[in-house]
This record gives structure tokens, sequence and C-alpha cells, in this order.
């Protein structure tokens, strides 16, 4: 369940679930003042910090946190740091978490951050690993498992990995109503030194590992040619004669930035990738919305 607190969707939100004595509160940076009068933020728990990565403006930064008052550490991470816009703040109910408990999450929550690769990580220092017992470490598993999905349900893709999914049926539909079953189809970029494989996903634009790129760069947009030169520093791309590949799959904001990125220039990811067949995104996401559906409803 989601609860507006301020009756407006981008606002205070309170999420909470049933059979779960965890609370989950989300706020822009904005609406910071307003959150601290909530008492969720005098409770022990673990926050998130999120916003754009200042050095790489199509990544995002995290920094993860943890506090017997969470208000105490996000009042000093409002005057401290300037990159985060929103805040995620995982307490309890009851106010039933301990020190050792937050602890425990934070260095969860980092270590599924690091290892998804989506964001830039802001933490400086990793903490000290809590000492629980077995018990109660099957219980904060617990509360993970149940927090976890709340993050992606208020656009916040952290801490999901980059993982391969199988392809959809690449079987032609018949008619215009059909057309949604292929939107999630492999995709195929395919330009001078470039043959990726990639898939339009709900999170972004998945390119998949052993892709090949264009090593030479061409005209590119500032913010493309920062995240290409980011992948290369970092090892997720590497040079092989006139080419770039893509070690591992990657998870990019749009199609757009995925093609400019693998082909070493400006291009329109709508109508550069393209399925099997040879039809473009542009043209499978046109056929998934049919404008004959509007016409039906309005002559109704």
């Amino acid at each position: 369940m989601i609860f507006l607190v301020d009756g407006t969707p981008q606002g205070l939100r309170l999420v909470q679930r049933p059979s779960w004595t965890g609370s989950f509160l989300a706020f822009a940076r904005a609406d910071y003042a307003q959150a601290r009068k909530r008492p969720e933020m005098n409770r022990t728990g673990a926050y998130v910090l999120v916003g754009p990565d200042p050095t790489e403006p199509l990544r995002r930064r995290v920094y993860i946190g943890e506090g017997d008052a969470i208000i105490i550490r996000v009042d000093a991470q409002q005057r401290e740091k300037d990159f985060w816009t929103h805040a995620y703040v995982l307490t309890t109910k009851d106010d039933s978490l301990n020190k050792a408990h937050v602890r425990y999450i934070e260095a969860q929550l980092l270590a599924l951050a690091r290892a998804a690769g989506v964001a830039s990580i802001d933490n400086g220092t990793e903490p000290d690993p809590a000492s629980l017992s077995e018990p109660e470490t099957a219980e904060m598993e617990t509360y993970l498992d149940y927090a976890l999905p709340l993050f992606p349900l208020v656009g916040v893709n952290v801490f999901e990995s980059v993982e391969e999914q199988p392809p959809a049926t690449s079987a032609t539909p018949t008619d215009e109503g059909a057309a949604a079953a292929i939107t999630t189809e492999r995709l195929y970029l395919s330009t001078q030194l470039t043959q990726a494989e990639g898939e339009d996903q709900s999170r972004g634009f998945l390119v998949l590992e052993d892709s090949k790129g264009r090593l030479e760069k061409m005209v590119m947009q500032r913010g493309y040619e920062q995240l290409r030169d980011t992948l290369l520093h970092e090892g997720t791309l590497v040079e092989e004669g006139d080419h770039v590949r893509l070690v591992r799959s990657y998870l990019f904001d749009s199609p757009s930035a995925a093609a400019s990125v693998m082909a070493g220039g400006n291009k329109n990811g709508r109508t550069e990738w393209r399925d099997a067949a040879g039809r473009t995104l542009k043209e499978l996401e046109e056929r998934a919305t049919p404008a004959t559906g509007i016409t039906n409803r309005l002559e109704e």
C-alpha cells in the first residue's frame, strides 16, 4: 500500500505491506522540511540517498547509511552532500530495529548496490560487519525480502542485478492486438564495427554481455561520451582491436544512450535498434499501441 502523505504522487509517500512490521518512507529533497516532521525520521533505521552523478550525468549516484535517529544523519547529509535528490528511509512501525540490525541492513544494501553496478557508490568506506545471532540474521533477511521490492515500486533500480533475461517469443503477431507480445523481444544494433544485442525493459535498455561496438569515437553528446569513458575506465567496456566489447550486461537509461555508447557516435536508439525481422523499436512500439484504439473509444 502506498499512502500519499500530502496527496501528490511525487510527494511524501509511505509504503507498507501486509504482515510486515517495516515502514518505507520516500521523499524528494525539496520536501525534506516536511519529511523531518514524520515519526519515521526519529526511529532507528537505514536510509538511501539517490541522485544524478555529478561527473556522469547519465548515471545515478547512491549513498547508503544508518542511524539510531535517522533525522540526525540525514540532516548532516543535507548539509554535506549535494548530489542527492531523493531519499528512502527504512524503519519499523514499532521502532524495533537496533543498531546491529541497521548496520546489517546497511551492509547488505551496499553489497547489492555494488553487485548491481547500476549506480556509482558515494560511500567512502565499507561498514563494519554487524554481529547478529542466527535468528536475528534470518529476521533481517526476511525484512529485506519485504523491503527490496518496494524500491522499484517508487522508481529506484539501484539494487537490481542486470541479468540477461530469456528472449520473448519471436513469432510474428497475426493482428495489431497481438503486437504487445513482442515488446521485450531481442533487439539488434548493426552498424559499422558494431554488433550488439539488447532488450528494451521497464528498468531501462539492457545491452547484453559480449556485444561489440566501435572503438573510434565520432560526434557524441557530452553525456554519452562521459558514460562511454567511464565504462572503459571501470572495465565494463574493453578495447579489442577496432572494437570495444561489453564484458557484462549493462543497463542503460535509454535505447539512444545504449546505441550511442556502443556505436561511438550519436544514434537515435528508437530507429537503430531492430528485431530479427528488421523492424525498428519505434515500429514495434507503434504496433503495440495502434491509433485505432483511441478512435474506437471516441466513437463509442
